[in-house]
């Protein structure tokens, strides 16, 4: 028999990584480059379920250096799959007989991966379909090898230009681009003005299902969709447009932030521009962790606008946080003295916010090392708040495009461009034939402490962290209310909390060059103790408190499958208990033995209660001629008893006389009209026995 005590719920979707970032430089890793004996540009990167990473471009290289396919034409699709550690798994070229240029990569949940992209050939190579006009979306999907599995174009009569496609949760594509086509081929809905944003959903197979244009008077140029939580999108890019078409609001100056927010078949439910007086392009957009949108670009407005810092140079980053329906929260500007362009920006596990894109600047405003090459890569961390932590030049004697950033699983970060750089800096290897080619780099923050744990717990719960720092041998811990209340493990276990109220944990890593201290202040939340548990007995019945969240009974220490109510019917004699859930997911148990069952002339069950409609909205009617069933003559007292959840009783009707004897069903008719919406018990009593059932009141 199980004891009275507090059950332990550790919820995994709890479990919050926190991460310490100091201002200690990082440390590179390794690096590789990619690239055949012509121009090989990357456009795209992603970590891959296995720990790996896909590289994704365009080639004009043939079979040469690390490129194992020759071009299809002039350009093409060139996606290169690696390892862990950076180290080239195999590669695959697509495309058909002019050019082919991918701009979008994503690994799908069968494991494979579907490229997007613009091509201009017509059928030939892996093009299976004609071109409708001068260039159109073309999405390729592979196989977890990169071996094809079919292709779609989509387009109209003019140009079109896909640059972000991701999977959608229903396992079909979502595609984002730009076009200036009118209806025509794919396209359903006429431009509004010059270049329009344009999207289209597609099935599991590349099949359309719908598409979408939105845009003004104008040019707008869509680089970045992502479906919302809410299953709709986001579309983000710039707008050249004032007021028409389908943007409501005017241009603050030369080029805004555009942003498009729609529901799942995508209609507009709202817009949102937001500029200075210069030129503001958008790159980037992500949903945040609050629901929110982070935009991340570049900017050559000064305070102006929806801009609330200068710029250092001639342009610069421009990161923008908005709430769940588009409005701003704050903005950030990052710089150096010369030039920057095409930043994008993604939430880090921190809460914080990655930054990467290209700097000419030397050291100056937010920039603290010195170019090596001409143009060089450029990352930034920032905290939630768009507060900078640290910048990173990615050095190289070349000059450096696209440059890319994403935080992988193991808390690092994964930096690519393209380059025409040969060894020097941070570069290993030589560029092929002195060209362009593909080139990542990973580097790791050098000494952070970190940790993530469950951070809501119930009273009497014990936890374990798991230690995510990087480059530390020392660690102490410090756990405030907890017992034990500090550690010098690598990952304690069994940190036990037994009172309610909001704990501080503390982690100082330390290594030989010095330490780094994380404190999170009120981490650890342990919610109220539930309400106390207790069984009563009313004949065959058992009753607990009413009023829990969830009940679950158990008979001999055995759990009851569908035994879920405050009360429940005992079939037979022994020990039950009831572990009762609060709205916190807290549990509490009570225990009572040696239930003696049976006593009554008829065995429970023998006329089980069934109520029809069920939910009631006014009248409900009880079958199974329960009174004759279970003994009741017209002689015989008995009660027809209505409880809410909480065990009060809210109606009673004694002996038969405002329940209503229907002909029709042999069973009683009784009114419920009065009654508010909700979850209702029924009880009959009568000298010989007690039934209960549960109906819904709408």
């Amino acid at each position: 028999m199980k004891k009275l005590f507090l059950l332990i719920i550790l919820n995994s979707a709890l479990s919050i990584l926190h991460c310490a970032f100091s201002q200690n430089p990082l440390v590179k890793m390794w690096d590789y480059r990619f690239g055949g004996n012509d121009f090989d540009n990357i456009t795209a990167i992603q970590e891959t379920i296995d720990g790996g990473f896909i590289l994704g471009g365009l080639s004009s290289s043939g079979i040469s250096g690390d490129k194992s396919q020759p071009s299809q034409g002039i350009i093409d699709f060139w996606i290169v799959k690696t390892d862990s550690l950076g180290v080239k798994q195999w590669d695959k070229d697509f495309g058909g007989t002019a050019d082919d240029i991918l701009y979008s990569i994503w690994q799908t949940s069968d494991s494979g991966f579907i490229m997007g992209g613009y091509s201009e050939s017509g059928i030939g190579g892996d093009k299976t379909q004609a071109s409708w006009g001068g260039s159109d979306y073309w999405i390729v999907k592979t196989d977890a090898l990169g071996n094809k599995q079919w292709d779609m174009d989509f387009g109209g009569t003019g140009s079109d230009y896909l640059y972000s496609i991701q999977q959608t949760a229903d396992k079909g594509f979502i595609l984002g681009g730009s076009s200036i086509s009118g209806i025509s081929g794919d396209k359903s809905q006429p431009s509004w003005g010059n270049f329009d944003y344009w999207i289209v959903k597609t099935d599991s197979q590349g099949i359309k299902q719908w598409d979408m244009g939105f845009g003004g008077s104008a040019d707008e140029w869509l680089y970045s969709i992502q479906q919302t939580i809410d299953s709709g999108f986001i579309l983000g890019g710039y707008s050249n447009s004032g007021i028409s078409g389908n943007k409501s609001q005017a241009s603050w100056g030369v080029a805004d932030y555009w942003i498009v927010k729609t529901d799942a078949l995508g209609s507009k439910q709202w817009d949102m521009d937001f500029g200075g007086t210069e030129q503001d392009v958008l790159s980037s957009i992500e949903q945040t962790s609050d629901s929110g949108f982070i935009l991340g670009g570049y900017s050559n407005s000064g305070i102006s606008g929806n801009k609330s810092q200068a710029t250092w140079g001639l342009a610069d980053c421009w990161i923008l946080k908005t709430d769940a329906l588009g409005n701003k929260q704050w903005d950030k500007d990052f710089g150096g003295t010369v030039n920057e362009e095409l930043f994008k920006v993604s939430q880090t596990t921190d809460g914080g916010y990655l930054i990467s894109g290209d700097s000419y600047s030397p050291i100056g405003g937010d920039k603290t090392e010195n170019n090596l090459g001409s143009e060089q890569t450029w990352v930034l961390k920032t905290d939630a708040l768009g507060n900078k932590q640290w910048d990173k030049t990615i050095l190289t004697s070349g000059h450096d495009e696209t440059g890319l950033a994403i935080q992988i699983g193991d808390g690092c970060y994964l930096m690519s461009n393209f380059t025409n750089a040969g060894i020097a800096g941070y570069k290993s290897q030589a560029s092929w034939n002195s060209s362009n080619d593909y080139w990542i780099i990973k580097f790791c923050e050098n000494l952070h402490a970190g940790f993530s744990s469950p951070s809501s717990i119930c009273p009497g719960t014990c936890i374990d962290f798991v230690n995510l720092s990087f480059q530390a041998t020392f660690y102490q811990w410090s756990f405030p209310g907890a017992t034990p209340n500090t550690s010098t493990a690598v990952n304690p276990t069994n940190i036990c909390y037994s009172t309610p109220g909001s704990y501080d944990v503390e982690l100082i890593a330390s290594n030989a060059n010095g330490s780094d201290t994380l404190l999170l202040s009120n981490y650890i939340t342990v919610y109220p103790t539930p309400p106390p548990q207790g069984i009563t007995q009313s004949g065959d019945t058992l009753f607990a408190i009413a009023g829990a969240a969830g009940y679950q009974w158990y008979f001999n220490s055995s759990i009851i499958t569908g035994a879920t109510d405050y009360f429940y019917i005992a079939p037979a004699s022994g020990n039950y208990n009831v572990v009762a859930t609060d709205n916190n997911g807290c549990e509490v148990e009570a225990v009572i033995n040696n239930v003696i069952a049976g006593n009554s002339q008829l065995a429970v069950g023998s006329s089980p209660l069934e109520i029809f409609p069920n939910p009631v909205i006014d009248k409900f009617t009880i079958q199974k001629l329960f009174p004759i069933a279970i003994g009741i003559t017209s002689e015989t007292a008995f009660e027809i008893s209505v409880y809410n959840v909480l065990g009060e009783k809210v109606m009673a009707v004694c002996c038969g006389q405002s329940a209503k004897a229907d002909p029709s069903s042999g069973g009683w008719t009784v009114d419920c009209g009065h009654l508010a919406e909700g979850l209702y018990y029924l009880e009959i009593s009568s000298g010989k026995k007690i039934y209960r059932t549960k109906f819904l009141k709408q």
